[in-house]
Order: structure tokens, then sequence, then C-alpha cells
């Protein structure tokens, strides 16, 4: 969504126009939302801070509960699903992890401190060597990077990006014309990703739209496929990607997006040890090998352990039983 219809549908939640709000990630963190009364989460997010931080948007207010509902999609993301509801009731957290010398981070920093004052190469390494996760950066791999803000890099339209000057003779360090701004507009970590609008010309008719990375990588001349059509590019113009008919020519750039992220480590181990402790069960209680299935399952073990501890509706723990145990039958172990 656009930064305009984002912050309406805020203000209309916020002021109790809205009774539902369907959203992504994007209302997770960060904002003051009012009074939500139920947060209903659909698949499992893959992460079990994450879960907790979406229900914990719900009950803000000084006796509050927050309440969340998990909607999972399939028998395998039910057994993650009661895995992660099990690992929010031993109060377990992903672990936080801390990124050794996060090379992004350095490059940035970098150009900040030199747009203020010129800086002596040893002095600039000294002070980030101080910082935790640079504590082990060496100072060969330090002078990489200076050369590369001072030398820019290679694109297809010719060389960018240099935004320092480095005077190897005598170690010293001084910003270009223009890095200071730059400096100053990009003090974040997060990058604004924008959609482009593809535009066929000479008509003028919007045809979709595509991702700022794609438009950038581009170039005039080269063919790839929106939709079910060929169109080749003709350039840029603002926020907008010219095209025209490619008259059935065959692409010249793949594309493609990597899948979504996987679940974390810690969600990952719970899963695996839910299904250990069923399988365990199950040696000691077997489901009955009769027609009427589900009616017998409601006194077996492990359906009352899943309904008595981890707290899930009946009908859950039963299909997970179910799906595990026909699973280990057939294969002849749990898979953990």
């Amino acid at each position: 969504m656009s930064k305009e219809h984002r912050h309406a549908a805020e203000q209309k939640l916020k002021h109790g126009h809205l009774k539902v709000l369907v959203a992504t990630a994007s209302m997770e963190l960060g904002i003051d939302i009012g009074s939500v009364e139920l947060v209903v989460q659909i698949s499992s997010p893959k992460s079990i801070a994450t879960f907790l931080q979406r229900v914990g948007r719900s009950g803000h207010s000084v006796e509050g509960i927050a309440k969340g509902a998990l909607f999972p999609l399939s028998r395998d993301d039910l057994v993650e699903c009661a895995a992660l509801l099990d690992s929010v009731r031993r109060g377990e957290l992903d672990d936080i992890i801390m990124p050794e010398q996060p090379i992004d981070i350095l490059a940035q920093q970098i150009v900040a401190e030199v747009s203020g004052q010129e800086w002596d190469v040893d002095g600039l390494y000294n002070l980030f060597h101080n910082a935790y996760p640079y504590r082990d950066l060496s100072k060969p791999r330090f002078i990489e990077i200076v050369r590369m803000l001072a030398n820019g890099f290679s694109t297809r339209r010719g060389r960018k990006g240099a935004r320092l000057h480095y005077d190897e003779v005598n170690s010293r360090l001084r910003a270009r014309r223009g890095t200071r701004l730059v400096a100053l507009t990009n003090g974040g970590a997060i990058p604004d990703m924008f959609d482009y609008e593809v535009v066929m010309q000479p008509e003028n008719i919007i045809v979709g739209s595509i991702n700022e990375d794609f438009a950038h990588e581009s170039a005039p001349g080269d063919i790839f496929t929106l939709g079910t059509h060929a169109w080749q590019i003709l350039g840029l113009d603002g926020l907008k990607l010219l095209v025209k008919d490619a008259t059935g020519l065959p692409p010249t750039i793949p594309f493609w997006f990597g899948e979504g992220p996987g679940r974390t480590m810690e969600l990952s181990k719970s899963t695996s040890r839910l299904r250990q402790t069923i399988s365990d069960m199950l040696d000691k209680d077997p489901l009955p090998i009769i027609s009427n299935i589900t009616t017998d399952l409601k006194e077996n073990k492990s359906v009352r352990w899943l309904v008595n501890e981890i707290k899930i509706q009946e009908s859950a723990a039963t299909q997970i039983i179910l799906y595990l145990s026909l699973g280990k039958t057939g294969l002849g172990i749990m898979p953990s």
C-alpha cells in the first residue's frame, strides 16, 4: 500500500471506524492502533516472537489480555501451530542473532562519519573496531570497503556510488560533493521499496507494475514477461517503466523472487519435540484399528495431552494424532 493509504487505514482502525482490518506484517510493529479485541493469524507465522508480537497488538488496557486465533492451512501447518502454542506456554522465544561484521552498515557509517569531518584511516578503523560486531574486523578488510566507497562500482550504465576521496599517501578520507546529503537522507538500514507502473507506449496505458529492483536492473531493449505478454523496455520516466509490445519475442531477462522465509530454528526444534513426544505416547497407547476411529480417539493419551497441556481444540488434537499416527505407521518411524 502507498504511505497515504496505509495511514488512512491505520487512522480508521484507531478511531473505531473499521470493524476488521486485513493486513500483512505491516501492522505488526511500531504503531499505536488503539483498541483491538482479537488478532487472527492465518497459517503459522514461522516464528515464536512474530506470533507473540502480532497477538500482542490486542488487549491494550490495564487489565487486558491479548487474544489471538490461529487458522492452519494444512495438517503439517496444524502440527507446527500446535508446537508454536507449546513454545508459548513454555515461555520460549527465538534467539536474537547478532550479525557479525555487516558490511552494508559499516559502509553506511563510514560515509556518515566522513561526511561530517575529515578522518585519518587508522583513527576511523579504531573507532569501528570498538563496536562489538566489528571486534574481529581486519584492517585489510576495512581498507577494501574504504576503497569501494572511494571508487564506486560498475553498473550497466557506468560507474557510480563513489562517496569519498581517499588519499592513500597520507591515509586521509574526506567526503565528495553530495555525500553529506546522501548520509542525511539514508539514515536507516531498511530499504524503501517501490513499485513502478509499467506503461505501454505510445498509447500511455498502464499494463501492470513491477518491483523497483527489476526496474533498475533492466536496460532499454530488454524483453520481459508480465502476466502472459512480452514487453520491450524503452526506459524509465520517474516511477514509470515505459514499454512497447514485444510482438511475441522471447524474454531476454529472467527475474524472480525467492520463496518466503523459513521458520526459525527454535520453532523447528519445538515442532520436532512435539512430534517425538507424540510418537513416544503412541508407542504406549497406539490408535485402535477400527472403522469409527475418530470417536475412539477422544480418550487417547496423546489427544488428551494436546487438549489439556497445549490447550488446543479436541477436533484439532484428533486431526494431529490421526495424521501423525498414519504417517508413522506408513513410514515405520515418526519424522522429527
